[in-house]
């Protein structure tokens, strides 16, 4: 009973509640999008849309890291005018940032095209307008987060999950393919974005009075946020590339029909590390620099322990059940790849682990995880490189850069000063 009650009036365990049953909502939403999509549109533009997601949270990783830097900053900083500056000159530098990826999406829309062969430039400058309009929705649901406002988060969370699936479902039926489908991102993200700047404004997100909403953002005063920012960015991109990286490699190196079908598989495997991903985002918020390394180490061992507990289960449908678990979540035609689930599942298991140890030592600024992370990924990339005959042979070069990966985190956690 004591362990009972202790569970029940911990506030990690509550936030970690709230976050998680928003991300099983949003999950399931997310990929019921999958399936929806793959039933409406034939596999070669499924693939199409599933490699524009993938660019998608490759490009857009500066508005995580951005976000964990704000979480950072928010739960360590008293003096709200201070915090609340920081918040709004990095919503300047992210939206510079969101429109010269705008820019070099247009510019470089045809060579795209051509590498990634798809059926038209005009996706890649949607996308770009998707990254744009989530820089306000990344960068005040990260205040939000640093508040510990999760249920706000995740309500925000959903009504991307959800105005996603209903507008490109509209789009796609409507003959817009490829390009309907990541409009409807697009919309949906304008949504949650007000959504998520009123509930900002509400909890005290208040512009300094003696600040300009628009102009240049105040490097020098970013500074120093900005090189823990590029230790950040290099850990995340790092681990974001080692989840999404096969899609945008089998896109180019395989026919339409094969990178659709393997697009497929991938969702299914990715459903481990998106569900369990609040796990970190609520540690980070929760991991104080000048705390105690006990109680810090604590809330390590319970993010990895919930991790674990989540992802066990759905680990053991995708490698003991990978045909019917596929059949269930995409459809019969995509059965017949079923066999790279258990291993490429396996994968993205690993990279969840690695994302919560890469998280809990980035928010203690300790920046050798970066490094680990960055080589991690090289070796990943190479292995890729040097065995990518088949898809099945580009899921075995991402299992083993992700072990390798996961043994080199491990071994320097075992090792590391405390």
């Amino acid at each position: 009973m004591n362990v009972v009650r202790s569970v029940s009036r911990s506030q990690f365990i509550r936030h970690n509640a709230v976050f998680f049953a928003g991300s099983v909502a949003v999950g399931a939403l997310n990929y019921l999008y999958y399936p929806v999509l793959g039933r409406l549109l034939d596999p070669g533009t499924f693939g199409e849309v599933q490699t524009l997601v993938s660019l998608f949270l490759q490009l857009g990783v500066f508005l995580v890291v951005l976000s964990m830097v704000i979480v950072n900053i928010v739960a360590n900083y008293d003096d709200p005018v201070k915090r609340n500056t920081y918040v709004f000159e990095f919503e300047k530098l992210a939206l510079i940032a969101g429109i010269v990826l705008l820019v070099a999406s247009i510019a470089f829309g045809r060579q795209l095209q051509a590498w990634l062969q798809f059926k038209s430039a005009w996706p890649f400058a949607l996308l770009g307008v998707a990254i744009l309009a989530s820089v306000p929705f990344y960068i005040r649901g990260a205040y939000l987060r640093g508040t510990q406002l999760f249920a706000k988060v995740s309500a925000g969370n959903i009504v991307t999950a959800g105005g996603k699936l209903v507008f490109s479902g509209l789009f796609v039926a409507a003959g817009l393919g490829t390009a309907g489908a990541i409009g409807g991102v697009v919309l949906a993200q304008i949504m949650a974005c007000l959504l998520i700047a009123w509930w900002g404004l509400r909890a005290g997100l208040l512009p300094p009075a003696d600040g300009k909403k628009l102009g240049l953002p105040n490097i020098t005063l970013l500074a120093p946020e900005l090189r823990y920012g590029g230790v950040v960015l290099a850990a995340s991109l790092a681990i974001t590339l080692q989840y999404s990286i096969d899609i945008v490699v089998v896109k180019h190196y395989f026919d339409a029909t094969t990178a659709g079908l393997y697009a497929g598989i991938a969702a299914v495997a990715r459903i481990l590390f998106f569900l369990t991903a609040s796990i970190a985002q609520v540690m980070i918020s929760k991991i104080k620099t000048n705390g105690h390394s006990q109680q810090n180490q604590q809330m390590l061992n319970k993010s990895l322990l919930l991790l674990v507990g989540i992802s066990l289960p759905i680990l053991l449908c995708t490698v003991l059940l990978p045909t019917q678990t596929i059949h269930v979540l995409m459809g019969s035609s995509y059965t017949s790849m079923a066999g790279l689930l258990p291993k490429l599942s396996l994968s993205v298991f690993m990279v969840a682990v690695i994302n919560v140890l890469a998280g809990y030592y980035l928010a203690l600024r300790r920046f050798g995880i970066a490094l680990l992370a960055a080589v991690g990924a090289g070796f990943t990339y190479l292995f890729i490189f040097l065995h990518h005959g088949s898809p099945m042979q580009v899921v075995e070069s991402l299992l083993l850069g992700s072990a390798v990966t996961l043994v080199a985190v491990g071994v320097w956690k075992l090792t590391e000063r405390r």
